[in-house]
């Protein structure tokens, strides 16, 4: 197992709410952006290091497909914003009655 997955249980993915299939650990404040000016007035140390969200490997996937780690930190740092933004609330809603074992490919579609 990975060493980002979280042991499956009754845990629920927090986008797409499956479960019974393994999480991973999405730091709604990325990593590569706790160095930056910006996000250091933004968030204290506690909470760019803890403020994380437990996501199926699809889900985590198609996050960072559709979004940046700029903009994950500058506008989609909860959950909360995660599922309000569009492509991402489609593709939970559409994955969320697919059976744990399902092999997604999702697409990027951010700006190179």
């Amino acid at each position: 197992m990975h060493e980002q997955e979280i042991a499956a249980s009754a845990a629920a993915c927090e986008l797409c709410g499956r479960t019974h299939l393994p999480l991973t650990r999405h730091h709604l404040i990325p990593q590569s952006r706790h160095n930056k000016a910006r996000t250091k007035r933004q968030f204290d140390k506690h909470a760019m290091k803890t403020e994380i969200a437990c996501l199926c490997r699809a889900c985590h996937s198609q996050v960072h497909a559709v979004l940046s780690n700029q903009e994950l930190a500058q506008n989609y740092h909860t959950v909360e914003d995660l599922r309000r933004q569009p492509e991402i609330a489609r593709f939970a809603a559409w994955i969320a009655n697919k059976p744990p074992g399902l092999k997604v490919t999702v697409r990027s579609h951010k700006d190179k």
